[in-house]
C-alpha cells in the first residue's frame, strides 16, 4: 500500500511544481509591478506639486472648476434621485 501513496505524492509533486513555480513567478511579477506604481505616483506627486507652486492662480482656477462641476453632478444626481412622481 505505501507504494501506491509514493506513486501518488510523486505524482502530485510531478503536476503541482510547475503550477507552483509559475505562481512564485505572478508574484514577483506583481511586486516588481507595483514598485514601479509607486515610483509613477512618486513621480506625479513632485511634479503635480512643481506645476501647483509655478503655476498657482492656474491650479486654484481648475481645482475650482473641478469642484463646481462635481458639486453640479452631486446635486443633479441627489435632485433627481429625491424628485417625486407627479399623483394622477
Amino acid at each position: 500500500m505505501s507504494t501506491v501513496t509514493e506513486s501518488a505524492a510523486e505524482a502530485v509533486r510531478e503536476y503541482a511544481e510547475p503550477i507552483r513555480a509559475a505562481v512564485e513567478e505572478n508574484i514577483r511579477n506583481v511586486r516588481r509591478e507595483v514598485v514601479a506604481g509607486r515610483h509613477a505616483i512618486e513621480d506625479a506627486v513632485a511634479e503635480a506639486t512643481v506645476q501647483v507652486r509655478r503655476h498657482p492662480g492656474l491650479s486654484l482656477g481648475v481645482a475650482a472648476a473641478i469642484g463646481a462641476l462635481f458639486g453640479c453632478a452631486i446635486g443633479f444626481a441627489v435632485g433627481r434621485s429625491g424628485a417625486t412622481r407627479p399623483s394622477r
